[in-house]
This record gives C-alpha cells, structure tokens and sequence, in this order.
C-alpha cells in the first residue's frame, strides 16, 4: 500500500541505511542520523507503515544454491486475450524470480533462474505451453555486473521525495 510520498532527509538517509544494510541495529542508524535508537526506531515503524519498507529479506546468492543461469523472457500474449491477465500462471512457475507487465513489443518480462541450460530449455517450453502465451524470446545472461542496486532516495527542502540523480553528501 503506498502511502503519503512526502520523505524528508532524515527518512531518506535512513531508507538508505536499510537498502544497504538491514539488519543495521536501531541504535547505529539513529547515530548515523542524528537521532536516538528508540527514536530511529519510531521512524523505520512509521515508514513500514507508510507501506514505503515492504519488507525485510536475504541476499541469497542463486549461484550458491544451484541456480547458476540466468534468463530474461520477453512474452507476448495471444493476440485478442490481452484482457486476461496471466500473472497467475507465470507465479506458479517456482523459477520465474520477477515478472513485470510492460508496453512494447511484449506483454510482460519474465526473470527466471534455472540450474543449467537444459532446466532453462524445461522452464522456457513451460511458459510457452501457458494459456494465452503466443510468443516468446529468451534472453540468457553471461554474467551480471551488478543487481539489486538501493533506490536512489533524494528529499527536497519541502520534504518530498523525489528519485533520480545522486544523493546529496
């Protein structure tokens, strides 16, 4: 749930400490804000709230646990069915990572993680036996410079968040 868009530097700078580390203790963000532990404490549960923190997880690395190709799939729907939405059907796909609904030449891109290119070529021909999938394009990455980047938080003077551009120091 999103709720009020205004973020004013303090949240920012906390935003930033969480992207980065979240399992941070309440008492080193507040030092690092200016403020108490209780107090950053408040702030975070205020912007879980807000629906701004969604949630807390791992970085597992795929690579580690089997997962070592990575694949991005463009998929078109059937043409006349694009009132269907198949999200569904892709979330059922255990190694579909991330699916996005996106304008273009497709209808959506798929992030998918298998063991090797044969576990790939089983999860591709899957999505493509999907009702309502017309046509496909798969994608395989050689190797990823970076990923999961944190969002770039900036708050203006007024207090409203705006993304884009680098933080201030």
């Amino acid at each position: 749930m999103a709720g009020d868009p205004r973020i004013d530097p303090v949240d920012a700078r906390i935003l930033d400490i969480l992207q980065r580390e979240g399992r941070r203790p309440y008492a080193e963000i507040g030092a690092e804000v200016g403020m108490s532990g209780p107090s950053a404490h408040e702030r975070v549960k205020k912007l879980e709230g807000r629906g701004i923190v969604r949630g807390y997880s791992a970085q597992v690395d795929p690579a580690a646990v089997g997962l070592g190709v990575l694949a991005f799939m463009w998929v078109t729907q059937a043409p006349g069915s694009i009132a269907d939405d198949i999200t569904d059907a892709f979330a059922e796909i255990a190694e579909v990572e991330a699916c996005h609904r996106i304008a273009g030449e497709g209808d959506y891109l798929l992030k998918i993680r298998a063991r090797d290119t044969a576990d790939l070529e089983r999860v591709v021909r899957r999505v493509q036996a999907t009702r309502h999938v017309y046509r496909t394009e798969t994608d395989v990455v050689f190797s990823t410079p970076f990923e999961r980047r944190p969002l770039p938080i900036l708050a203006d003077a007024g207090g409203a968040a705006k993304s884009g551009g680098r933080p201030a120091p």
